[in-house]
């Protein structure tokens, strides 16, 4: 059964084809801020900056900048491995997390609809990043080498469109995102055997702080030496 957007969902998913605004070497990126005054941002950003600061008032005072980053990773690391039932979830170093979503599993045969799985986990992904809202996120997408460069790039886009729009209907912010699409270029593995296509048709996914982490580490740091 073709999964079917309301009409919401539609005018968002022009609204990410007509924001392509950038284009680089071999890549496009999406630029979202068409939809970022969108009605329904404005409570999910309030309910956002609630939990935003039940996170950063756990951090520990005595920590320096580098290290409150760090430990803002690790909370965000653990409660990813919890909730995204993928592998693997890994810590790339202190300040980017990676996740790589194989799309045999995350869409219904050689399309851009998502499958079960795939919803379940892209809601699991929403709400991790709806409590840790001073993070972006770099999703690009991939394809195996059978077909043209052009059908390629095309479903690679439509692909990682279908993650953005999932991502920012589910709240989060449209400027925390970018989406790009690579469709056969850069394999991680032969495409002349089934296991090597199976590996390139994938989404990464790459977290790491926002510009408003560290404003907000540094205000912290400053409120706290005035104490």
């Amino acid at each position: 059964m073709k999964f079917a957007f309301p009409k919401s969902r539609k005018k968002i998913l022009l609204g990410l084809m007509l924001g392509t605004t950038v284009s680089l070497d071999g890549c496009r990126v999406i630029n979202k801020n068409r939809i970022y005054t969108d009605e329904r941002w404005q409570t999910v950003q309030q309910s956002s900056t609630t939990r935003s600061r039940a996170v950063s008032d756990r951090l520990e005072p005595s920590l320096t900048a580098d290290e409150r980053v760090a430990q803002y990773f690790d909370k965000q690391l653990v409660d990813l491995r919890k909730q995204v039932k993928v592998s693997p979830v890994t810590r790339v170093d202190t300040k980017l997390i990676h996740i790589r979503f194989d799309t045999d599993s995350y869409f219904i045969g050689n399309s851009d609809i998502p499958s079960e799985f795939g919803k379940m986990n892209m809601a699991s992904l929403s709400r991790v990043l709806l409590s840790y809202p001073h993070t972006s996120v770099i999703m690009e997408s991939y394809t195996d080498a059978n077909g043209t460069d052009a059908y390629n790039d095309r479903l690679s886009l439509r692909r990682v469109a279908q993650v953005a729009n999932w991502l920012v209907l589910s709240g989060v912010a449209p400027n925390r995102l970018k989406a790009l699409w690579y469709g056969k270029r850069n394999p991680v593995a032969s495409n002349d055997i089934v296991d090597g296509q199976r590996m390139n048709r994938r989404v990464e996914v790459f977290i790491m702080p926002h510009k408003s982490l560290f404003d907000k580490i540094s205000t912290d740091m400053r409120v706290a030496g005035t104490n």
